[in-house]
């Protein structure tokens, strides 16, 4: 299912339409949106049926789709009586009641973002490339009534009680789940499964304890006979984030093994020791060839930055996309193209990625690849340059949008590849400027 995000005064952001590839990168100047957009883009992988874009929703299907209404009370009811029961209603239907919704909460939806009522957006809506039909099982089970989305691929089991008590309860979570399927575009991203990697990552893994610290300190001094400095909330995408690093699986053997051994064996040079191997939840380092492991904060940035990567890679037991700030940051630029090869590994392993980025050669690195695929990924190429068919990628599955600082504003657009690559013109402009410079000092020592 193919679906546009349209998105107007958001931050920065003067309009855009995004459509989301398994590969979706965010390139552009400095303070022109990418990081608002990205965590919009988690905002919506992370919603919920009580998310603030819901709010008010049975009202509106009883007052605008009163028929509708109706027919899904006599759906429910006649399920729970024990007779199979099957409906379908108009994908338009369910993408229209989501954007009048979405025109009536957007504001709040994004408040809740931000954890700030001053960031608003003029508008959020989705568009629908076509219509098609969505259908609705309802069966009696042996523990109630099972509802699911043939087309979503979801279903949820209701007491027979709550059915018979509070239809309105039915209708709202089985309309819900079904617009969140519309509005992420996938039946398979939920919140708990989409993190987001902040820009400022290395901070909090190091001070991500003395967080957790003051934060239990807070929430148990109830006294309130002391003035009190006050704190002002990180983003949902942070919070989220540092939730993820305190709730990992230690005891559970991910999917990602493979390509964690190939991070610490090309990029670390070293692998993590967390949980188990230790005393605690301390997170420590030891390097290749070393018997002594060291702390976190004694390691180097390349080490800290790629280390919440790789404990979500190692014990996170679901994981299905990663909306990823910056993930060049503090790489040289040997690793930015390893950076780069990793993405691609990640993709094709069926994760879902979202970056922003400033790194020409990350994005080099990817159009490598792209033509490497259109080209069949022959074996002897690919051993000529020490790579393996994980390392290629479909064009097919990457969008990339260049957002540029207009002043005021920005513009976002979606670039189209040219000759079996993307072309970057933020990059080349910087390039161009430095070598031009570089010509006139040269040319002016000639003289």
């Amino acid at each position: 299912m193919k679906r546009k995000l349209i998105i107007e005064d958001f931050g920065k952001i003067k309009q855009a339409e995004i459509e989301i590839s398994p590969l979706t990168l965010f390139v552009g100047d400095n303070n022109s949106g990418k990081s608002y957009l990205l965590s919009l883009i988690w905002g919506i992988y992370g919603a919920g049926t009580e998310s603030a874009i819901f709010f008010d929703m049975l009202e509106l299907i009883k007052n605008d789709y009163s028929e509708t209404y109706e027919q899904m009370c006599d759906f429910a009811l006649k399920a729970t009586e024990g007779y199979a029961q099957e409906i379908k209603l108009s994908s338009k239907l369910f993408a229209e009641l989501l954007n009048k919704l979405l025109e009536c909460n957007k504001n709040k939806f994004v408040a809740e973002i931000f954890n700030s009522e001053q960031i608003t957006i003029g508008k959020l809506a989705v568009v629908m490339e076509q219509e098609f039909a969505v259908t609705i099982e309802g069966q009696k089970k042996e523990y109630g009534v099972g509802i699911s989305c043939k087309e979503g691929s979801f279903g949820i089991i209701f007491q027979k009680r709550r059915i018979e008590n509070d239809l309105g309860y039915v209708i709202k979570t089985v309309f819900g789940g079904i617009m969140l399927w519309i509005f992420e575009g996938s039946t398979e991203l939920h919140s708990r499964n989409t993190v987001y990697l902040p820009a400022a990552r290395t901070g909090f893994m190091l001070a991500k304890n003395v967080i957790n610290k003051v934060s239990r300190q807070i929430a148990y001094d109830m006294t309130g006979s002391k003035e009190r400095e006050e704190i002002q909330p990180f983003t949902k995408p942070i919070i989220h984030f540092l939730n993820m690093m305190e709730d990992l699986s230690l005891d559970y053997q991910t999917e990602y093994g493979e390509i964690v051994k190939w991070m610490e064996t090309a990029m670390t040079h070293g692998r993590l020791q967390y949980g188990n191997e230790l005393n605690g939840q301390e997170i420590r380092y030891l390097p290749d060839g070393s018997e002594k492991s060291l702390p976190l904060r004694a390691t180097s940035a390349v080490v800290t930055e790629l280390t919440p990567l790789l404990l979500l890679l190692k014990y996170r037991r679901s994981l299905e996309a990663i909306c990823y700030e910056e993930p060049e940051m503090c790489l040289h630029p040997r690793l930015q193209q390893e950076m780069g090869k990793l993405l691609i590994r990640l993709v094709n392993h069926g994760l879902c990625m979202i970056a922003t980025t400033h790194s020409d050669i990350l994005v080099q690195h990817i159009n490598n690849m792209c033509r490497l695929k259109a080209l069949g990924s022959p074996g002897e190429l690919l051993e000529k340059l020490q790579l393996t068919e994980e390392d290629a990628i479909d064009i097919q599955n990457v969008s990339i949008y260049q957002l540029t600082d207009m002043g005021e504003y920005s513009t976002v657009e979606k670039l189209l590849p040219k000759d079996g690559q993307f072309q970057v013109k933020t990059f080349y402009d910087a390039l161009t400027e430095i070598l031009e410079q570089t010509s006139q000092v040269q040319d002016f020592e000639g003289e």
